[in-house]
């Protein structure tokens, strides 16, 4: 089975992607980041919502560009601060403006500009973000000049907008100049088969925290799987980063997780023979990775050596092993 992967590597690993839900979410990711419309993501907290604006950033633009990409949370900002925060501000406009200042959207100006928790945007606000959309131009606080603006807009919430709009929460005309291009993340729990490629790249990504390589049991492996994981990805990350800490010689337990035990053994249970380790798992991630990188440099395998920061050979050698492997190259 094909698979998508943002590599062992942390900061992106919301984007492995083994189950069905996940590839189809990440190929229509794609498809959005060919047109510069506004995308509107949806999904629980900690499903990645962030990550998938990033790769739509890289999608459009590509990994090596300079066009900048700019996060905001709306919902972390008091509402006093939001505007001046999003439209900037000139010297003196308000008490404590002692000097001018770029908003988000200046700064975001040839790139993406992410509106994370836009639910959140209080409604006067919401106007004044309206008619910048529709303008694509911007003032500072306290400033006549307009300044036009060339940005890719994605924004992102955990709310059900509609809903929002029914009941006067939000714009209906903001909603739909923000909702072109909608993308729902499917929680952690609909998309089990991404569970166990996402502990095998947290346990890399926090390798230092454990004195041995760490080794899951089988029946770790099947209470990770069974638990419902309402924090999604941002949980299973946490309770293996605590996991790591405080297991003993390397053998992390359901207690270091704070997990509970695994249902009796069913038909459901992890046969030992076909199950993958997360060892294997891991490696089939890493190698997939290559294959994603070296497709996106169109088969230059000096590029895809640099971004991968090894040195050609140490990737022929690669290629060469997975080729050995029965891997299609």
């Amino acid at each position: 089975m094909s698979s998508y992967s943002s590599g062992i590597n942390t900061a992106d690993a919301d984007l492995i992607s083994y189950s069905a839900r996940s590839m189809e979410t990440l190929r229509m990711a794609e498809k959005m980041a060919r047109v510069a419309v506004p995308v509107l993501i949806y999904g629980e907290s900690g499903t990645g919502k962030e990550c998938i604006a990033r790769y739509i950033h890289r999608q459009q633009f590509g990994t090596l560009s300079s066009a900048p990409y700019i996060g905001v949370n709306c919902a972390a900002i008091p509402d006093s601060l939001l505007e001046a925060t999003l439209f900037g501000y000139e010297k003196g406009a308000f008490t404590g403006a002692v000097q001018s200042m770029p908003g988000k959207f200046e700064q975001a100006n040839g790139g993406t500009l992410l509106l994370d928790e836009i639910g959140d945007m209080p409604l006067s606000l919401q106007a004044k973000l309206l008619r910048v959309l529709q303008e694509q131009e911007v003032e500072r606080l306290g400033s006549t000049r307009r300044i036009k603006l060339s940005v890719r807009i994605i924004a992102a919430t955990h709310q059900h907008l509609p809903t929002a709009v029914a009941e006067g929460r939000f714009r209906q005309d903001l909603f739909y100049r923000l909702a072109v291009l909608p993308l729902t993340i499917a929680p952690l729990r609909e998309r089990r088969e991404d569970i166990l490629p996402l502990v095998s790249c947290f346990l890399k990504k926090y390798r230092a925290f454990s004195a041995t390589e760490a080794e899951l049991s089988p029946q770790v492996c099947q209470a990770l799987l069974d638990y419902d994981w309402p924090g999604n990805v941002r949980e299973l990350e946490n309770k293996i980063q605590c996991g790591l800490i405080l297991c003993q010689q390397g053998k992390l337990t359901l207690a270091d997780l704070g997990l509970p035990a695994p249902a009796a053994p069913s038909e459901r249970s992890l046969p030992q023979q076909n199950t993958p380790s997360i060892r294997q798992m891991g490696k089939r991630v890493e190698q997939q990775y290559i294959l994603d990188l070296l497709e996106q440099c169109e088969g230059n395998k000096t590029l895809t050596a640099k971004k991968l920061g090894i040195t050609p050979r140490a990737l022929r050698y690669r290629l060469t092993s997975m080729r050995q492997a029965g891997l299609s190259i």
